[in-house]
């Protein structure tokens, strides 16, 4: 599920915090006359199989609707790693799509290189082994340029999130090692560093006021606004103290 606003991520940030939003949000997009949105809300069902089922006011989209859009579909991973190639293999080369498909990427990614270094592969397998390693190096690239702009936002949780993820993954394999040294140098840079413990700090505050009552909630977040000033997520618990306009 993905929702989209057009308003910017400061304006949509606090709504999402405080109601405690979990599905993937996307902020400042100009896509709605590209898609010929006609107003807001407006809910669009995509099936298993990635097309259009229904499209309409959010609180008209019955369950049945959804269950029969979702007839066939098979679990995703959770994995942000993990994605669907869009490339094809056989023989032995196709065992690598599982993994792929599941996130373990530094394992595919290795094994796709051997596979198109082997002599003994048919020249299907090497055709096959190069497109998937490259389309897993494409991923990965897209991954370290989304960290790289979630860091220039100060939003350093999420990039520290990636670059380890990487680092973890692929160890002293290029792409780990450049992760790695991208992470460092948030950990070592006093500013990022600053707003890193402040962004973990508000996600262990989050977890600990959800049971606490608005007011008290408030105040929490009002002290956490103090403490954190200056950082994006002293920002963002700032605009959750606040008191709801009438």
């Amino acid at each position: 599920m993905l929702a989209i606003s057009d308003e910017s991520a400061e304006v949509v940030a606090p709504y999402v915090d405080e109601m405690g939003l979990t599905i993937k949000v996307a902020a400042g997009s100009k896509s709605f006359g590209d898609f010929g949105v006609p107003h807001r809300p407006r809910t669009y069902l995509v099936d298993a199989a990635g097309k259009l089922v229904w499209k309409g006011q959010p609180d008209e989209l019955s369950n049945s609707t959804v269950e029969a859009a979702l007839k066939g579909a098979k679990p995703r991973s959770s994995n942000f790693l993990a994605f669907a190639p869009t490339e094809s293999a056989s023989g032995r080369v196709a065992a690598q799509l599982k993994s792929i498909e599941q996130g373990k990427l530094g394992k595919a990614h290795a094994a796709l290189l051997a596979f198109a270094a082997d002599a003994k592969a048919t020249e299907a397998e090497k055709t096959d082994a190069a497109a998937l390693a490259g389309a897993i190096e494409a991923h990965v690239a897209a991954l370290m340029s989304q960290a790289e702009r979630f860091t220039k936002a100060n939003d350093v949780l999420k990039s520290i999130t990636i670059y380890d993820a990487l680092a973890k993954e692929f160890g002293a394999a290029e792409p780990g090692a450049d992760a790695k040294s991208k992470a460092d140098e948030i950990r070592k840079d006093e500013k990022l560093a600053k707003e890193l413990a402040a962004a973990e700090a508000f996600e262990k505050t989050r977890d600990s006021v959800a049971k606490l009552g608005t007011t008290k909630a408030r105040d929490k977040w009002k002290d956490f606004a103090e403490k954190y000033k200056g950082t994006r997520a002293g920002e963002r618990a700032r605009a959750i103290s606040r008191p709801p306009k009438d």
